[in-house]
């Protein structure tokens, strides 16, 4: 069962009210004579009010906000799935930081989470016997 709107509202209501925030129920649009009167309900009556079919709230979307949001929404998956597919090809550390903003310990994070193993250490400098036989330019000519 889905609990109604009228519940939802009285519960988020009464929460704020226990612990003095008083500005979040008048931003919910209750005047202060409501918000004592809702203080001081028994349980009975606050599932007799929210089992009631009229609401006493209502919903409206913006959909301006919700386009928005929709939008920025894609933008940060495609933003996090950027990320993951640098770890995946074995981006650095440097890397991830300078384009992405993330620090080491939130590289290694991500490659945990991802499973992508790396080797401990600093990247070996090839000898110049397997540098000269890759010409120089990091490829095996063989």
């Amino acid at each position: 069962m889905i609990p109604s709107l009228n519940y939802a509202v009285l519960t988020d209501a009464l929460n704020a009210l226990k612990v003095g925030n008083f500005s979040h129920c008048e931003a919910l649009g209750f005047t202060f004579d409501e918000m004592n009167t809702l203080n001081q309900l028994s349980l009975d009556e606050l599932f007799i009010i929210s089992r009631e079919s009229v609401q006493f709230m209502a919903v409206t979307v913006q959909h301006d906000a919700l386009r928005l949001l929709l939008a920025r929404s894609r933008e940060e998956i495609q933003y996090q799935q950027q990320i993951n597919r640098a770890i995946q090809l074995g981006g650095s550390i440097a890397l991830l930081n300078r384009y992405f903003g993330l620090t080491s310990n939130e590289a290694s994070l991500r490659r945990r989470l991802l499973d992508v193993s790396i080797p401990c250490g600093r990247t070996p400098i090839p000898d110049e016997e397997t540098d000269a036989g890759s010409g120089g330019n990091g490829k095996n000519i063989g």
